[in-house]
């Protein structure tokens, strides 16, 4: 009677499911097959990357140097064996099991060899034999590729593995000055980058990672003391984004090279598939990470801020006394305006007529306007940072030809109707300047890309301006 194989291709099944749910629950479901498909798709996406995961720690992750097994060659086949202390040699039952074709569990070849089929290793989970088991269970066998792997454990494996388990016993007695001092030299970061840790040490590592990262994203600094030391600032963030990404990097492969360890010791899949996940996610995310830092700053603008190279407004003192600023508002404006104020103290109105730009240096500019006690008077074109600083004013003056331009902030931009702590603060900062609720709700339902302008008449009457200026002049 011939024997049956196990049949290893899952796509005809895969395929013949997915037939299945569109042809036959199809008419069924109706638009619902529209929400089925994608969650099937995604769900064979995901077994197809358990199936590469398992496939590839067992290929590549079973060369496990810290538990002392020693990989050997038959017919195409790898086996991995060790000798314990007493001088009893062990085979990985899985290695055995594969170039025989056993069919039956590990667990049931424990109960019927419970001396012979188990876990040996002390540092090792994974299920190994004993060459005297495996001639007792396939020693009658008529197959001519079993004879001959009898013939060469008899022959080859077993001699060789207690030959080189000698050597390397002597090796360690004797001492070997070179590889000692290259292990001491290698720290805790190269040995964890190895995966030389187990997974314990692994989610300890992550959590104190995670910690660290949760920290720095939570950290609001007051935007007027970053627009005080911009460039400094900007330059902490290029490092401390260099250093996450490596600490990343570093942790996500290390637990992927851990985690394959722990698969190739017959340990629980569900944790080291976990873990590989985990490190794989995060590896993908510290390279994410390099091309664009929290909220909306990437590593051009941080380099472009830090090297103080970025767009700043024109600020001049007109001879009626008025300050103007016209043009972008980049980092560096608030120090103009208050290097000007400083050198011109009687200044009491700012004029403004700016697109926009950064939002920190929007709210220190607002504050610091509304610190001074300064008046602000638009008579072109005020639009998103620059509507802040505008409504910090002490009497708001809008010209007739103004106008105005505002939407959420820019940060977390991508996040499509989310609505950011960046605008939160924007709502409070307007409601502590007298705005109304009905002008701050449009602008919050404004899309970053998008721009709200009011008209005139709104702009007065929800309390943005508090002023109409319809003659010119300066208070």
């Amino acid at each position: 009677m011939p024997r049956l194989r196990r049949y290893t291709n899952p796509a005809p099944v895969l395929l013949a499911m997915f037939l299945y749910v569109v042809v036959v629950l199809g008419p069924l479901l109706g638009r619902s097959l529209l929400v089925l498909v994608p969650v099937f798709i995604a769900g064979i996406g995901a077994f197809l990357a358990m199936r590469w995961l398992m496939r590839e720690s067992f290929r590549a992750g079973r060369d496990l140097p810290e538990t002392g097994e020693l990989r050997y060659g038959f017919a195409g086949h790898e086996i991995h064996a060790f000798v314990a202390a007493d001088g009893a040699v062990w085979l990985r039952a899985r290695d055995v099991r594969g170039i025989l074709d056993l069919q039956r569990s590990d667990a049931r070849m424990a109960q019927a060899y419970p001396e012979g089929w188990r876990r040996a290793h002390p540092g090792s989970a994974a299920w190994f034999v004993s060459p005297e088991t495996v001639r007792r269970h396939w020693g009658g066998s008529t197959r001519p590729e079993v004879n001959r792997f009898l013939h060469w454990l008899d022959r080859e494996l077993v001699p060789l593995c207690r030959a080189r388990a000698a050597a390397e016993a002597a090796a360690r007695a004797n001492g070997n000055p070179a590889q000692e001092k290259r292990r001491a030299a290698e720290g805790y970061f190269v040995r964890f980058w190895r995966g030389e840790h187990g997974l314990g040490h692994v989610f300890a590592a992550g959590a104190a990672l995670a910690t660290v990262a949760w920290q720095m994203y939570s950290f609001d600094p007051d935007p007027m003391a970053v627009t005080l030391h911009y460039r400094r600032y900007a330059f902490i963030l290029l490092v401390a984004l260099a250093a996450g990404t490596l600490l990343a990097a570093w942790w996500g492969v290390g637990a992927w090279r851990s985690a394959r360890r722990w698969l190739a010791a017959d340990r629980s899949l569900l944790v080291g598939a976990v873990v590989a996940m985990a490190g794989m996610t995060l590896l993908g995310s510290a390279f994410d990470r390099l091309g664009s830092l929290d909220r909306n700053m990437t590593l051009f603008t941080l380099a472009t801020i830090a090297a103080d190279a970025g767009p700043k407004p024109a600020v001049r003192v007109e001879p009626d006394g008025r300050l103007r600023l016209s043009g972008e508002m980049g980092f560096g404006t608030t120090n103009r305006v208050r290097a000007a104020l400083a050198r011109d103290p009687g200044i009491r109105e700012i004029e403004l007529d700016s697109p926009g730009g950064n939002a920190m240096e929007g709210f220190a500019l607002a504050a610091l306007v509304r610190d001074r006690g300064l008046n602000t008077r638009v008579r072109a074109n005020c639009a998103s940072a620059c509507v802040l600083v505008f409504a910090g004013g002490w009497e708001r003056v809008a010209e007739p030809g103004a106008r105005f331009g505002l939407h959420r902030s820019g940060v977390d931009w991508r996040k499509d109707g989310a609505v950011s702590a960046t605008d939160l603060r924007m709502a409070a900062w307007f409601r502590e300047r007298g705005v109304g609720e009905e002008i701050i709700g449009r602008v919050l339902a404004t899309p970053f890309h998008d721009l709200w302008e009011p008209g005139y008449g709104e702009v007065l009457a929800s309390g943005l301006a508090n002023s109409r200026g319809d003659t010119r002049g300066s208070s």
